[in-house]
């Protein structure tokens, strides 16, 4: 009995002493919002540096979580390109992928936002570092071009850019429906009127 109990308090304290990485670090960059404004969401990243956006650590190494809002730019400065870093405990090896270029594509054409990311480190019980950056165009857009060799997303379509020990992803705004302008609608008020009136002449 006493060496069962005594088995019992190695294990126990061996448990407690060991350090163990979080179940998962998580980031969300969130470009969906109806503002002019990018919303980044991170939790657990549990070593290192945490999380730093922009310069700015917005979470200590820790299990805790935490958001920044930023600006997409203004017509002064234009896109503004938004830098991250976060570190976290990992409990394997880093998986693919290790890095990408992502380009967000918009229904009439052009590029919404582009996403660059990528992993190191990383291993059993080891630390991995999260780079990237993220620039937004401005609404109504186009402004962006595809880095070759991008891969293209459908704006509005979730991309996950998951890894070891960390659940990632980003989602582009979706431009609202072109109006066309007072001054269109009146031209092509006058190029009906028109076919109209040479109709009439012709039956008369």
């Amino acid at each position: 009995m006493k060496r069962l109990l005594s088995s019992c308090l190695a294990i126990a304290a061996i448990a407690v002493v060991t350090t163990r990485p979080a179940d998962a670090a998580s980031l969300v960059i969130n470009d969906a919002t109806t503002e002019p404004t990018i919303i980044f969401s991170v939790g657990q990243f549990d070593s290192g540096i945490g999380f730093v956006l922009d310069g700015t650590q917005i979470l200590a190494p820790s299990l805790g979580s935490a958001s920044a809002t930023v600006s997409e730019g203004t017509a002064a400065t234009g896109p503004i390109t938004h830098t991250f870093t976060g570190q976290f405990l990992t409990g394997g090896a880093l998986v693919a992928p290790t890095s990408g270029t992502i380009a967000f594509t918009e229904a009439g054409g052009g590029i919404s936002d582009i996403l660059t990311f990528s992993y190191t480190g990383g291993g059993a019980g080891g630390v991995a570092t999260l780079t990237g950056s993220f620039v937004s165009d401005l609404d109504p857009g186009g402004s962006l071009v595809a880095p070759p060799g991008a891969t293209l997303v459908s704006e509005g379509t979730p991309f996950t850019f998951n890894n070891t020990n960390i659940t990632a992803s980003a989602i582009s705004d979706v431009d609202p429906p072109r109006v066309p302008e007072p001054a269109s609608i009146a031209l092509l008020g006058v190029g009906l009127a028109g076919l109209v009136f040479s109709r009439r002449s012709r039956k008369q």
